[in-house]
């Protein structure tokens, strides 16, 4: 029988359980905007190393000093890079506009006749070989930019690394799932959710990654900014011909809070390159 005592001492134990989960999000709540305080104060620290050091160095035709291996300047800024290698991690490099483009959302990264970056990033990707002084296969290496949520950094960069083993082996053991439609990734990445569609190596030079999210996904146009891109290559057995045929596979994640995705699609990578280490112990 259900006494005031006993529904008195439920209320309490209610009503306690509500403070401390009151308590534990306030105390999130202090954490977050903190880090997010943090994150903003610093987000140009990347440009400001560019612009200041890297270009500089470029036009005074200086020996260019790590970060900064490789400053491609034009008469038009707006088509000029940079190659940076990235604090974290031994083969982690950054391809980084010499033009202020703030992130995956700026309008001018729509434009046909802006520079393709992922292109250029994945051209310039024999900087992990030299850095690493073994030869990196094509397949194990991929290409990430985070969304507007998911980057610390205001200045559009591009990171140039390795895949993660797990990661590759899970998609390699998927490919029968993918094809030229954006199709779901069996059970996501990382507890994320992700799309992929595969790229031949002409459909790669055709259009930036950037521009074919833009124009395949429904209202991705005018919400570049909760997108995270990504691309890794692998190699189609061409069974008849006993060849293989480069392609790619090109991944998207959309931010979405109440998942704790934050389009942070760098999290494919690995900057310690493990799969360059196994395979030289076979």
């Amino acid at each position: 029988m259900i006494t005031i005592e006993k529904i008195m001492r439920s209320n309490k134990s209610t009503h306690r359980f509500l403070k401390w989960l009151l308590g534990i999000m306030i105390v999130i709540l202090v954490i977050l905007s903190g880090y997010w305080a943090w994150v903003f104060s610093h987000s140009d620290d990347l440009w400001n190393i560019i612009s200041q050091q890297c270009i500089s160095q470029q036009q005074l035709n200086q020996i260019q000093i790590i970060p900064c291996l490789n400053s491609e300047l034009s008469s038009d800024a707006s088509r000029g890079f940079v190659i940076f290698k990235d604090r974290k991690g031994p083969l982690h490099f950054l391809l980084i506009p010499t033009e202020r483009i703030k992130g995956v959302e700026d309008k001018r990264l729509l434009n046909p006749d802006t520079p393709d970056y992922f292109m250029t990033a994945w051209d310039y990707r024999s900087y992990l070989s030299k850095q690493s002084g073994k030869r990196i296969p094509r397949d194990v290496v991929s290409l990430a930019i985070n969304s507007a949520w998911g980057r610390s950094q205001d200045q559009l960069h591009i990171h140039v690394s390795c895949v993660k083993p797990e990661i590759k082996a899970q998609l390699e053991s998927q490919l029968d799932k993918f094809s030229e439609k954006w199709t779901p990734v069996p059970y996501g990445i990382n507890n994320h959710n992700y799309i992929a569609r595969t790229l031949t190596e002409e459909q790669f030079q055709q259009m930036s990654l950037i521009r074919r999210v833009a124009a395949e996904l429904p209202d991705a146009a005018k919400n570049m900014g909760e997108y995270g891109i990504a691309l890794v290559a692998y190699n189609k057995k061409d069974f008849k011909n006993k060849t293989s045929v480069p392609m790619y596979l090109m991944l998207v994640n959309k931010v979405d809070l109440l998942g704790l995705n934050l389009g942070y699609a760098e999290e494919i990578q690995d900057y310690q390159c493990d799969l360059v280490k196994t395979s030289q112990m076979l």
